[in-house]
């Protein structure tokens, strides 16, 4: 009889209360879990890439006896610049949550412009520059129209320019082999380097640091990463969405173009479909970058460490003798590694 009249007495909401404990200690333990979980991913990816970069260089410098040498860093540094260059753009595609396929067509356009313009019709270095930069500049606009502005699917838009480039190639050099006939001071500067820094390297570098003040600093960037989060929010924040891609296409196309040009005057020789193919190490660059540093997000400084983990890869399959062909299996390889390593560390499913 006590008993009930001392529930009796004890509040509707109190009981209540009681009854809801349990719950919200549940709620509390799982959101804990939940919190550490994302914790250990994010460790993963903050520390899992630089063991994997770690453990490239171990095991290439026990290898190849000439993996540890000042000469071949020096190497390793000038391959990477070029790809590093592309990669940084395809960082701000992304970054908007769009792909751009044409690279290898842009690139392979501007080297062999930049070829034509400078032995065959033997204009000067600063005019060859400025004809392919608007080229480049256009490209990457008509992509950035296509797909920004007509809503087109940028894995279709991109994959049909890049076609239209390659042919363009052919277009651009009759079909023949463009050799020799470069200013002397264009190779100098792209083949040479500023104490034991390659020259090539050092503007992939600039070209970084530009590129990060731009998707972090910037109005631009809060823009891109507003647009690759959610654009229809994005849109209704009274952001144009479309002039966002826009811009990242065309950056794309320039950076791209650059890496065409500077490709063109370390290799004083050119033809249709010979130039940088870069577009899987770009890529797998960009997923290895997301996965460390900024996780789940493409930021520029983790795309830098994933170029120099596929350099430092190529570059040791080639002290061992490795064949050629191998190349295309471990690209590949690092390509879909590093998307499902991304998509391991990362809460985020838009990277995939």
């Amino acid at each position: 009889m006590s008993t009930e009249m001392t529930d009796a007495r004890i509040p509707a909401s109190a009981q209540a209360n009681q009854g809801d404990a349990p719950k919200k200690s549940n709620t509390s333990s799982a959101a804990a879990g939940l919190e550490r979980r994302e914790r250990r991913r994010r460790l993963l990816g903050q520390i899992g890439v630089p063991v994997v970069l770690v453990l490239l260089v171990i095991v290439f410098s026990v290898i190849a006896p000439n993996f540890l040498t000042l000469a071949n860093f020096k190497t390793i540094a000038s391959d990477a610049a070029l790809p590093a260059i592309v990669a940084i753009g395809l960082t701000l595609c992304l970054a908007a949550g769009e792909f751009d396929l044409s690279l290898n067509g842009v690139i392979g356009l501007a080297t062999v412009a930049t070829a034509q313009l400078l032995s065959p019709m033997n204009l000067i270095t600063i005019e060859a520059i400025l004809i392919v930069a608007v080229a480049g500049l256009l490209i990457g606009a008509l992509n950035g129209v296509l797909v920004g502005y007509f809503g087109l699917p940028a894995l279709i838009v991109t994959i049909a320019v890049g076609a239209i480039l390659n042919g363009g190639q052919y277009v651009v050099t009759n079909s023949q082999q463009i050799y020799g006939g470069f200013p002397d001071d264009l190779v100098a500067f792209c083949r040479g380097s500023m104490g034991p820094v390659p020259n090539l390297a050092i503007i992939a570098v600039a070209v970084a640091a530009l590129a990060w003040l731009t998707l972090e600093r910037s109005t631009l960037g809060r823009h891109v990463r507003a647009v690759g989060g959610n654009p229809v929010a994005a849109r209704i924040a009274g952001i144009n969405t479309a002039r966002v891609k826009l811009w990242v296409f065309m950056i794309s196309a320039m950076l791209a173009t650059l890496a065409g040009f500077l490709f063109a005057g370390k290799q004083t020789t050119a033809y249709p479909l010979s130039g940088l193919d870069v577009l899987l190490p770009s890529f797998a660059a960009c997923f290895i970058g997301a996965a460390m540093f900024k996780v789940g997000e493409f930021n520029v400084p983790g795309t830098l460490v994933g170029v120099a983990i596929a350099t430092i890869t190529s570059n040791g399959l080639i002290l061992m003798s490795v064949p050629a062909y191998t190349s295309f299996f471990f690209q590949g390889a690092i390509l879909l590694a590093a998307i499902l390593f991304a998509r391991v560390v990362s809460t985020k499913k838009s990277l995939t």
